[in-house]
């Protein structure tokens, strides 16, 4: 695996380092202060400063995924107020599209790009990022879950995306849009 994938997951989620450090050097000081030693005192000490500089570093390093982030927010404002080419602006000349999960087979970037323009023809009074959600795959590629809630002619509609994301020269472009549901359900394969 890419070390510097390994530190962005790092920066994302310090609490599965930072935690056991911290519960360490808690214990090594209420040893160090009932038995009366000074070494692990030191090294109690010694974890708790790790913890905490692994807590700084995660809140002032900016990993992949979370400059992402605010590029698919902005596609699906985009989509959603019906803005069609701008979101075009945001995908890749070789960008998917897929239905269902990761398996499902994918289909061109014509097909994705009839999708967006699909969108175009509702107007959704409201929407909602309910969850989003990061993760680097390598330096200049990631993964975007989200799960988003639309309000169609007032009926309140939920989906589940997974989109990658590569970041090239002119920014970060949208490369595979995967719709894992619609209403918790997998959205029909074959749309009009």
């Amino acid at each position: 695996m890419d070390p510097m994938v390994e530190f962005d997951a790092l920066m994302a989620n310090p609490y599965p380092v930072a935690i056991p450090l911290m519960l360490l050097g808690f214990a090594m000081l209420g040893f160090a202060l009932r038995e009366g030693f000074s070494r692990p005192r030191h090294a109690g000490v010694g974890c708790l400063g790790l913890a905490c500089g692994v807590w700084l570093a995660a809140s002032l390093v900016e990993t992949p995924a979370e400059r992402a982030i605010p590029v698919v927010e902005g596609l699906v404002a985009e989509v959603c107020q019906g803005q069609i080419e701008a979101a075009r602006a945001r995908l890749h000349p070789d960008a998917g599209w897929a239905v269902g999960d990761e398996q499902s087979p994918r289909q061109d970037f014509a097909t994705l790009d009839r999708q967006i323009a699909r969108a175009a023809r509702y107007r959704f009074s409201s929407w909602t990022i309910l969850r989003i959600e990061g993760a680097t795959l390598r330096s200049d590629r990631v993964h975007v879950e989200l799960k988003v809630r639309v309000v169609d002619e007032g009926r309140p509609i939920a989906t589940t995306w997974r989109i990658e994301l590569r970041e090239e020269s002119n920014g970060w472009q949208v490369t595979d849009v995967l719709w894992r549901t619609l209403l918790g359900q997998k959205p029909p394969s074959r749309m009009p």
